[in-house]
């Protein structure tokens, strides 16, 4: 098709109140609209961008064996509520998008789906034979972020590939970690984004180790440490004030940075609340130990124009 039938237009004018030079740059170009914050059209020319990098990620999805699906937006209180993410201290941040349906009960949209995955791993999983196991779709997601900024960098409804993995134990699931790092850094290193590989907290997601896969950035609202000798990398609110590389000693950089994937070792933080269990070897039943791995399709675009 010829540009001047694309639907959307070169503009002369920057978006007002935009702040990232991504957000302006995609916009004038006529990538993107702005419905409302947070909320955007990917227009002819940015959708094809957006297929290409869902491209890349499947591709490198499928190297690791893992299968795709189609996990549902809307999704039951009750299940949040197996594992105290609903409501209380527990409650995941930024907080649901909650709503009831016409029968009254409640439901949310989704920001990420451990619960929902865990629940189908307990209706399919039984065995130490159906491991290890891992599963990934490409969906949109909704966030009820307070102040969503960027443009597509920090959006409430965009779309992310999430991936979640079943092991039979932590040392199955050390394995597999380390090969979704190396999966993570192909997908944005062929996508034109180098990337640092930080340690990083896990927040309400949970679990006993995550990374970060961090653009440096001016528009970014992240801190990264990092050491240009060893190539040790951290979030800044996981090495607090350090002014000396743990590995090598030497002097650590800092730079603001933007978060373009977390994953996650979970461990059994999910299958124990919500009772997944399989039965091992000797026949007896465990719970299923998970990982998760999150990266946002929209934010790699902007990220690469940010680049």
């Amino acid at each position: 098709m010829r540009y001047s039938r694309f639907l959307g237009r070169t503009l002369r004018e920057e978006p007002k109140e935009s702040e990232a030079a991504s957000h302006k740059l995609l916009t004038k170009a006529g990538y993107i609209d702005q419905l409302l914050a947070g909320v955007y059209t990917f227009l002819p020319l940015g959708w094809r961008v957006h297929r290409k990098i869902e491209e890349i990620i499947r591709q490198e999805m499928e190297r690791l064996d893992a299968q795709e699906i189609l996990l549902p937006a809307l999704q039951k209180k009750e299940q949040w509520v197996e594992t105290g993410r609903w409501s209380g201290p527990g409650e995941i941040d930024p907080p649901l998008f909650k709503f009831k349906d016409r029968r009254g009960r409640e439901l949310a949209l989704g920001p990420t789906h451990e619960e929902v995955v865990t629940d189908l791993a307990r209706h399919f999983i039984q065995s130490y034979k159906d491991l290890p196991l891992a599963v990934f779709q490409i969906q949109n997601k909704f966030r009820n972020e307070l102040r969503p900024t960027g443009g597509i960098l920090r959006s409430r409804e965009f779309f992310m590939k999430d991936l979640y993995s079943f092991h039979p134990n932590e040392t199955d699931l050390n394995r597999y970690y380390k090969s979704v790092i190396g999966a993570y850094e192909r997908i944005f290193s062929r996508c034109g984004v180098k990337v640092l590989t930080v340690a990083a907290h896990s927040g309400t997601i949970g679990g006993s180790e995550s990374h970060e896969f961090m653009l440096p950035a001016e528009v970014g609202e992240d801190r990264a440490v990092y050491c240009e000798h060893c190539g040790f990398a951290a979030n800044k609110e996981k090495s607090g004030e350090l002014k000396n590389c743990p590995n090598c000693a030497q002097a650590v950089f800092e730079a603001s940075a933007i978060e373009m994937g977390h994953i996650f070792k979970l461990g059994t933080v999910y299958s124990k609340k919500m009772k997944a269990y399989f039965l091992d070897r000797a026949g007896k039943r465990r719970p299923l130990v998970m990982g998760c791995y999150g990266i946002g399709l929209g934010r790699i675009m902007a990220a690469a124009v940010e680049e």
